[in-house]
């Protein structure tokens, strides 16, 4: 059988891993395809009637940022869901179509790279854990544009914890061992922030709370890396007019800003150069500037101190001390900043503190051996009805295995509707606020709430109700109630399930 690919279709950049045997060792090893050790770019170039993917596109980027930049489309995962495409160039294209020339290209880079007569037609790709349900819908429909199958879906933390578990050799941090245990994933790239705190509960890899932010991603570091360059550069040449720059001159300095972000997460000092950046004749036409990492960190250290600012934030919502976090696992581009690995060597022990050197394929590699394992999501929380005793019943328990490419899941449950007074039946769906507190006095957290018109003149207990219940391959709860007395039907999804992974016995 062909292995299955995982996929990190990131916000600014994209990979797919693979699980083999490394014939030297006897061993399985992840294996991701890179370009010149790099990811993919998730950058779509409309030249024409030519379509060019990834760091060729990148390359050509007239500004930092997401979104539409006259024919180039960065990110266009941030598109997934709308209803009303992207205009790219004066054209209106369909996000899938975009978002599918990303998987394309990842997907021929793969076959190309591989030796093994591997097509890559079936994979489990990652997605943020605040992706929607349509979003998700989308996202499976561009793969199968690009000849991929979507065999699963998996929240990036969590794919990345579970490589980071799953790969270590200390015979005491396996999965068992966690069990209860708190653990925080920090990612921080080119595009978010997004930190999240774990937990494996009964065997199941869940989330427990998230928080996000995409306005100190990366690209915010590289922005003012900018600045400082053409700040230098202005007070050794003030006459010269820093805004006639010649053809692709902003592209090329984007590129070497991220380059020199990169080489000064090891090295005191870089230089940059940029040849024939302004629209001059003069010395002042070529950017020439030497930075030192003490200025780069100074211009952007409230960026730094906004992101673990965010750590303390999201422990104080979740109750959750920092000392009871078992460790912290950070991943990401930026966490190979210094100032960013001082920043959480304060805030952590030298044994909580985890730093992911390959964290540009970890979430990745962890779809790939969620893949390799054939580890299925579950729900984390169970899928609750409110009783009209103020109790709660389960649709859904813990730990029930939800489905994949071509399955679905059903249930139903027939109620009683209790005071027909004002002509409605009304409907909470919710799911516990903690994996594990499941009681009726534990906190709950709402899903979706519904009404339904019922016989105002029925007895109380006389007219019945049905709820019927379809769970999809993308993670959809369908929720269909009927009166069978007036034969009243209404509708409603649930987009946001709560799910995680089943840890192996390995």
């Amino acid at each position: 059988m062909a292995a299955t690919v995982g996929i990190d279709f990131g916000t600014t950049n994209s990979v797919a891993s693979v699980i083999r045997l490394d014939i030297a060792t006897n061993t399985n090893q992840a294996y991701s395809f890179l370009q010149n050790y790099l990811p993919h770019p998730s950058v779509v170039w409309y030249r024409g009637s030519e379509i060019i993917v990834g760091r060729d596109a990148l390359d050509v980027l007239p500004e930092l940022g997401i979104g539409v930049f006259g024919d180039i489309v960065r990110s266009p995962k941030m598109f997934l869901g709308n209803t009303t495409g992207i205009v790219v160039g004066g054209v209106q294209r369909r996000t899938t179509d975009v978002v599918s020339e990303v998987f394309r290209h990842l997907r021929l880079d793969a076959v190309k790279r591989d030796h093994s007569q591997n097509a890559f037609e079936r994979a489990v790709v990652t997605i943020p854990v605040s992706m929607s349900g349509a979003a998700r819908a989308e996202l499976r429909d561009a793969a199968l544009r690009a000849g991929i199958h979507i065999h699963q879906f998996v929240h990036e933390p969590l794919a990345a914890l579970y490589s980071h578990i799953r790969t270590r050799s200390d015979s005491n941090a396996g999965f068992a061992d966690l069990e209860g245990k708190v653990i925080l994933v920090f990612d921080w790239g080119g595009g978010t922030l997004d930190l999240t705190l774990c937990q494996i509960k009964n065997g199941v890899l869940s989330q427990i709370k998230n928080l996000g932010n995409r306005d100190i991603g990366g690209d915010e570091f590289d922005n003012r890396l900018r600045q400082l360059i053409l700040a230098q550069h202005a007070r050794e040449y003030p006459h010269a007019d820093i805004n006639r720059t010649r053809d692709n001159a902003r592209s090329r300095l984007i590129r070497a800003c991220a380059e020199a972000k990169i080489s000064l997460s090891t090295r005191e000092s870089t230089t940059v150069l940029v040849s024939n950046y302004l629209a001059s004749d003069g010395p002042e036409s070529d950017i020439y500037v030497q930075v030192t990492r003490d200025d780069f960190q100074s211009v952007v250290k409230d960026l730094v101190s906004q992101g673990l600012d965010s750590i303390e934030k999201l422990l104080d919502h979740a109750s959750v001390q920092r000392g009871a976090v078992e460790f912290c696992l950070a991943i990401g581009g930026l966490t190979s900043m210094p100032a960013i690995r001082d920043g959480l060597r304060e805030l952590f022990s030298m044994n909580q503190l985890r730093l992911v050197e390959d964290g540009a394929t970890a979430i990745s590699e962890g779809a790939a051996w969620i893949a390799f394992d054939n580890a299925g999501l579950m729900l984390a929380k169970p899928v609750e009805i409110l009783h009209a005793d103020n109790s709660y019943i389960e649709i859904f328990p813990v730990a029930t295995t939800l489905p994949t490419l071509g399955e679905e899941m059903h249930n139903s449950i027939d109620l009683y509707c209790v005071d027909t007074r004002d002509g409605l039946a009304k409907f909470l769906f919710a799911r516990p606020a903690w994996p594990g507190r499941d009681a009726l006095a534990d906190a709950r957290s709402p899903y979706a709430h519904m009404t339904l018109p019922v016989d105002s003149e029925s007895k109380p207990f006389y007219e019945r109700l049905q709820v019927d219940f379809t769970v999809t391959k993308d993670l959809i709860v369908h929720v269909n109630a009927r009166s069978l007395m007036i034969d009243e039907s209404r509708h409603t999804s649930i987009h946001d399930l709560e799910f995680g992974i089943r840890v192996p016995n390995l």
